[in-house]
């Protein structure tokens, strides 16, 4: 097979994206489909580029043909590559498919004769030559979608919303987009529509509102065929003609799915600029048609496997540009093996493969399960029929959602389950075709009732704007504080969060927080979650899990409300929680308000919490450790108090959390009005209390233990609380601390923050330049900060992994052990070592066959239980015998029995003895073996024996088998259905062998019909001299 595959860096199906889904579906050709040995499929990849080139890819595909001898070709890519290798294949009558895109009507010498830049024409036009494609193109199959559907999934969405007048802008200095809409052009006018067609030039023109304005006086449905970044452009002119907000229009654009590079730039409204809003509103009134995604486990794993091929072999990193396996590269994996499904299947009905009108055949008019593409179905003409879905933007995410589907097989408008339609300016129902003042206005009905004229609004909008401009500055800040607060975008629906299970701490700790009880009752703040039951501290704690959102893990809080109202404190707090970004910050990512419980979700720190690691006796903390975690508490409370939130509330270890690299960042603040009712959580907004519970902190990591830990063992928690409440109290209860914990100074600075006399307590930017002396009087770089880090980590890790190595080792064993009773000892060692079990042909071995007469009516007379009693007591029996003798067990069906001798390790002409012997002494265990629950019942072994040659070889992937294949297997298995009870069938093949040892005793059956043989001459093997 021949492959073409362009070098162009920002096509969505060069060799670097596309190579690795090439190499998978070849190997899964081969090992999954073309297993009797006979063929394999060969790939020659060829690249041509950067761009796409009509002369280079024929004259590879010349000597491909002829050269290579290819039976089938694969790509080129681009239509003007493609389209004429395709003539060429169809000339030399050889298969050809491509995954992604099609020929157009003009070749591109008429159409950019003029223009050196159309070598990068992207060829997705409707027409492609190909309306006498039967003709031109026999034997060209198409995996990816057309062009052609997309003018029938726009005819149902207008039909759907009795949409007539359209408008088509179309930027023709973009090849895509001009190729686009001239197709949707043709193929509207094919359903009976008259498009008003606007094209401009989009590389100087730059009249984004002229154009809107223009298309705005025959329609209300706008399409929009530019390159993304111009999308953006266009919904930002409508939103300051005031398009969007009327409710009147909607736009429409394509964007088959997200894609990084420049192929059809960003169609996102996003570029984190002053107008994100601006162009959020707007977008609100578009309509997208995209492809249908496809996702599941069958889809990550291939991804997955294609990611890593890919920057092994291509040197190309998914991850590293931020991109998916896209659409394309699935089409060229479903290429690939699905011409290895009808290679397979013409080979099994002797089709000639070379031929490629009858083997196109083989393709077309089927579906079948794609990997990457979603669900394949091939017309009769060898089009896919593509599926695609109409998306919708979700107001409070900003993000688009299937709210419809054409499905390629069943057309139609099928919209999708619990979704709507968002209709911009805030509408209820589809805008209509025409507004009743008519597009200009000039209906004489809308003028004698009075209706205003929109040129008439649009000339008063204008004016209030130059009246308003002496008063832009304060109406910008007003602005920006309002627009932030409308922002909604920290709205998490809980469709969105998939939950997943994580191991609970140990146990719970809050007295660190005994400070805000103190301040809250001395200045009146409010009363003490401490007053709660303990138990209930410890629900609000465990009420923090973990889950994926976007395909990122976050922490997830549960706050014991059912109902978060919307009021400008609550989004005050938001926008200023939101903005509050530091290294030692957890970052805040958003709520969930629809969910039985209110969900507050943050950055995920995979190491757990300060309280976690203080309490961890494998992990060993030097006093660099410390010092390292105690300075980023610092760092992070002292951005806090000097922000706008001016206190943390309930700054406690446990919300203390670790990343990854061991950095400390603090969480749970900032967010009063949503934690008020969190019956686990205690408010302050004193920013002493801050301090008290920083003290509290550092007793924790000098000592390592819980606060108050020497007064618990005569104090319950309860009563711990009430003695430092007791403002009489000389000296107040404070924790105990052992001189020798820690050095003076840091003591001293411990005591000093839990002070009972707040005033007295320090600001943390006067602890953080404490922190810094008691730390050699200067900060370390966070490199070195987190080597250091990391290097303790890796030290305490070390005895750990020793440990774990060596259950590793006892584990590994086992597992060979267990694989040894699965596969041949040769077979696994093979895997073991992860080599490649190729199929072996073997020239003569000797196989066995043997079932139990009868078997059928014992087990209708038996209980499934008594049957499986039996079955397991016969094969215990069997396999004790066969361990003395050189033969491997294939497999059990029932109560049939299957042995080979002579592989997979050879050993010369000894498997026939070595198999005789082994059917006589089985035959002979069926005079003493004893039936549990009938041992009156005596069961009747028939055994057949056969010697030929044989292919065996490793099968599957889940619950991998060792399978042999071939005749000789046909006819152990006729020997053995031919033969009778308790007797020794085999064939003159295996007497031969036997005979040249001279020690076996055989006697003649004489000529026997064997069903699919006729007639053999066989014999009975009676025992051994």
């Amino acid at each position: 097979m021949g492959v073409f595959l362009i070098t162009q860096e920002d096509a969505p199906y060069n060799v670097g994206r596309a190579g690795a889904a090439i190499d998978i579906a070849k190997e899964r050709v081969n090992s999954e489909l073309l297993t009797a040995g006979t063929h394999r499929l060969v790939v020659l990849l060829r690249t041509y580029g950067p761009m796409c080139d009509a002369a280079k890819a024929p004259g590879m595909s010349a000597d491909l043909f002829y050269k290579e001898g290819v039976s089938s070709f694969v790509g080129p890519g681009c239509s003007t590559a493609l389209d004429p290798v395709a003539r060429m294949a169809a000339y030399w009558n050889r298969p050809i498919a491509t995954g992604t895109e099609y020929p157009t009507l003009l070749s591109l010498g008429q159409r950019c004769q003029f223009k050196c830049d159309c070598l990068i024409q992207t060829g997705l036009g409707d027409h492609r030559k190909f309306t006498e494609k039967e003709d031109q193109f026999p034997t060209l199959t198409r995996y990816a979608y057309c062009q052609c559907r997309l003018r029938a999934v726009l005819n149902i969405i207008f039909v759907r919303f009795n949409w007539s007048d359209i408008s088509i802008i179309v930027d023709i200095d973009d090849d895509y987009a001009q190729t686009l809409g001239d197709s949707l052009e043709h193929g509207l006018h094919i359903h009976g529509y008259n498009p008003n067609v606007i094209k401009f030039y989009g590389n100087t023109d730059d009249r984004y509102k002229d154009i809107l304005q223009q298309a705005s006086k025959v329609s209300r449905v706008i399409l929009l065929s530019v390159h993304g970044n111009k999308v953006r452009k266009f919904m930002l002119a409508a939103y300051d003609l005031g398009l969007p907000q009327t409710g009147e229009y909607v736009f429409m654009d394509v964007e088959l799915f997200p894609f990084n590079g420049s192929y059809w730039g960003d169609h996102s409204w996003r570029r984190n600029d002053d107008r994100d809003l601006d162009a959020k509103a707007a977008y609100e009134s578009i309509l997208r048609i995209a492809l249908v995604s496809h996702n599941g486990p069958n889809y990550e794993r291939f991804a997955a496997e294609v990611k890593r091929r890919a920057k092994e072999n291509y040197g190309f990193d998914y991850d590293a540009v931020g991109e998916v396996v896209n659409y394309f590269v699935g089409a060229f994996h479903d290429a690939v093996f699905d011409y290895g499904s009808a290679l397979n299947r013409s080979i099994e009905l002797g089709i000639d493969y070379n031929d490629g009108v009858e083997f196109v055949k083989l393709l077309w008019n089927r579906s079948f399960a794609g990997s990457a593409s979603g669900n394949v179905h091939l017309a009769e003409t060898g089009d896919r029929d593509t599926s695609f879905a109409i998306l919708d933007m979700d107001p409070l995410t900003g993000k688009f959602v299937p709210v419809a589907h054409y499905w390629g097989d069943r057309p139609g408008y099928t919209p999708v389950e619990g979704e709507a339609i968002h209709w911009a300016g805030g509408r209820k129902t589809p805008p209509a075709n025409m507004p009743f003042c008519w597009f200009q206005g000039d209906n004489p009905a809308c003028k004698e009732s009075g209706v205003v004229e929109v040129d008439f609004i649009l000339n008063n909008l204008r004016m209030l704007e130059l009246l308003s401009i002496n008063f832009h500055f304060i109406v910008f800040l007003r602005y920006k504080m309002e627009s932030q607060l409308k922002d909604m975008s920290w709205i998490i629906r809980k469709e969105q969060i998939h939950f997943k299970k994580v191991a609970q701490h140990s146990f719970i700790s809050r007295i660190s927080q005994v400070g805000y009880q103190l301040q809250s009752e001395k200045n009146s703040v409010g009363k003490t979650a401490y007053e709660k039951e303990n138990s209930k501290i410890a629900a609000a704690r465990a009420a923090s899990v973990t889950s994926l959102y976007v395909g990122i893990i976050v922490s997830i809080r549960h706050i014991n409300r059912k109902f978060l109202p919307m009021t400008r404190d609550v989004l005050l707090e938001v926008s200023k929680r939101r903005h509050l970004l530091h290294d030692n910050l957890a970052r805040f990512i958003g709520v969930v308000i629809d969910c039985p419980t209110v969900l507050v979700l943050h950055e995920y720190c995979s190491k757990g919490s300060l309280q976690d690691i203080l309490h961890n006796e494998h992990l060993h903390l030097d006093e660099d450790f410390k010092g390292s975690l105690i300075g980023d508490i610092v760092k992070g409370m002292s951005y806090i108090h000097n922000s706008e939130l001016v206190s943390h509330g309930h700054l406690s270890s446990s919300n203390c959390v670790v990343d990854s690299r061991f950095v400390l960042k603090v969480t749970d603040f900032g967010l009063p009005s949503i934690y008020k009712e969190d019956e686990g959580i205690a408010l302050s907004d004193e920013s002493k209390g801050d301090v008290y519970s920083f003290g509290i902190i550092l007793q924790e990591i000098v000592t390592r233990s819980q606060p108050f830990d020497t007064e618990r063992q005569t104090h319950s928690v309860q009563e711990i609380i009430s003695l430092v409440r007791q403002e009489a109290r000389v000296p107040p209860l404070r924790p105990q601390v052992a001189e020798s914990s820690a050095a003076y100074p840091l003591l001293k600075l411990m005591k000093t923050c839990w002070n009972e006399d707040p005033s007295k307590r320090p600001s943390f930017d006067s602890i953080k330049i404490t922190v810094r002396l008691i730390q050699g009087g200067k900060d370390r770089s966070l490199l070195e900060s987190l080597l250091s880090r990391m290097e303790q980590y890796a030290n305490n890790l070390e005895g750990i992994v020793t440990e774990r190595t060596q259950l590793l080792a006892q584990e590994q064993r086992k597992t060979e052990q267990l694989l040894f009773q699965i596969l041949p000892r040769s077979i696994a060692e093979q895997l073991k070592y992860g080599k490649p079990v190729e199929p072996e042909s073997y020239e003569r071995v000797t196989i066995y066959f043997s079932d139990i007469v009868g078997f059928t009516t014992i087990s209708a007379q038996s209980s499934p239980l008594e049957v499986v009693t039996l079955l397991n007591d016969l094969y215990t029996t069997f396999d004790s015998i066969i361990e003395k003798y050189d033969v491997y067990k294939v497999e059990t069906i029932g109560d049939a029995y299957m042995l080979v001798s002579g592989l997979p390790i050879r050993n010369e002409d000894k498997h026939g003895p070595e198999m005789a012997r082994v059917s006589l002494e089985l035959l002979n265990s069926m005079g003493h073996f004893r039936v549990r629950h009938r041992p009156d019942e005596k069961l009747r072994l028939r055994i057949g024996l056969h010697t030929g040659s044989c292919v065996a070889g490793v099968v599957g992937l889940k619950m991998p088998r060792y399978c042999l294949f071939g005749d000789t297997v046909n006819t152990a298995s006729r020997m053995e259905s031919h033969g009778e009870p308790l007797k020794i069938h085999m064939s003159p093949q295996t007497k031969e062998l036997l005979d040249q040892f001279g020690c076996f005793r055989v006697e003649e059956r004489g000529m026997t019909d064997i069903k699919g043989k006729g007639s053999m001459l066989t014999y009975w093997l009676l025992g051994e001299k």
